[in-house]
């Protein structure tokens, strides 16, 4: 029993340890590490543009670009496509392009503290997608295709630029169990 316990403890840290490897904080390492990569972290970096090499990460799952001061999402980022989690939050991007539409293995997006208005409509092709948040935004709708998103269990739209009677919409459109946080000023529940 005892040699097993061992042989277990050492196949279970083996396997953290190929985890941890694959985790990096570092675009430099994570570009020479190449498709081992798996979580890219670059919160913090004071980078105003996005790093266009990410994109040729294509075992990806998880991608961190908070707190940087980045405008623009480019249209390469369809090429993620094994991106599970993405966090764009407290940048400068004023719009969203379409081709996130393409990370269809997506399940969390994190735009929030950002200054775009609209979501592209291609948005709906995210059906993986179970976490939302666009807070303090300015978005003042979102498009019809997210009621494709029949996996959203939390959408955080809270302070944003969106009407009343365009979070009512909103609500009734989305999975009944869904988490829905709307503006204050929304008498929707």
């Amino acid at each position: 029993m005892k040699w097993f316990l061992t042989i277990w403890a050492l196949s279970f840290s083996l396997i953290l340890s190929a985890q941890q490897d694959s985790v990096y904080t570092d675009l430099d390492k994570a570009i020479q590490a190449g498709d081992s990569v798996k979580v890219l972290i670059l919160k913090k970096q004071k980078l105003t543009e996005f790093p266009m090499e990410v994109c040729n990460l294509k075992n990806l799952q998880e991608l961190n670009l908070s707190k940087n001061k980045i405008t623009e999402i480019p249209a390469e980022i369809s090429k993620l496509t094994e991106l599970k989690e993405l966090n764009l939050s407290r940048n400068k991007i004023d719009s969203i392009p379409g081709e996130l539409g393409q990370l269809i293995n997506l399940r969390v997006l994190e735009l929030h503290h950002n200054s775009f208005r609209y979501l592209p409509g291609s948005i709906g092709n995210l059906k993986r997608l179970e976490y939302l948040d666009v807070d303090y935004t300015n978005l003042k709708d979102v498009p019809d295709e997210l009621a494709y998103c029949r996996n959203l269990s939390f959408l955080n739209i809270r302070h944003s630029y969106v009407e009343p009677e365009t979070a009512d919409k909103i609500r009734k459109m989305l999975p009944h169990d869904c988490i829905k946080l709307f503006p204050l000023t929304c008498n929707c529940n």
